[in-house]
């Protein structure tokens, strides 16, 4: 989804209001439709995994732990720099799980102390 192409050329109207379309019949699942298109999914990703090579498995993988880590990276570093902006001592979201401070020293979550500034 977005507003460009592969070719990172503008999309036409019509594919854009396909696109919202789509968006919006998905906003609109219930939680347990969201939930059966979520074991589709992940059916579907795992059939094609399986028919990889060993080789391309071990790749995927190797690609898909990059990625994790690049995004928990990113994320850490966006709740870091909101935490600055906010001038709150003690952080609002946990710098390790991402939950939200309800008032304590520790995370309600993963239980890890909380730095405070």
């Amino acid at each position: 989804m977005g507003l460009f192409d592969k070719d990172n050329e503008p999309k036409s109207r019509e594919e854009l209001e396909a696109q919202l379309a789509k968006a919006k019949a998905f906003a609109a699942l219930t939680p347990e439709e969201m939930a059966k298109k979520m074991e589709e999914a992940q059916k579907a990703a795992q059939e094609a995994f399986d028919k990889l090579t060993p080789e391309e498995q071990a790749r995927a993988k190797a690609e898909a732990e990059r990625l994790m880590r690049e995004s928990e990276q990113e994320r850490k570093a966006l709740l870091e720099e909101a935490q600055k902006l906010s001038g709150i001592k003690t952080p609002r979201f946990c710098p390790y799980c991402g939950t939200e401070n309800t008032g304590g020293n520790f995370c309600p979550n993963c239980g890890a102390p909380y730095k405070t500034n």
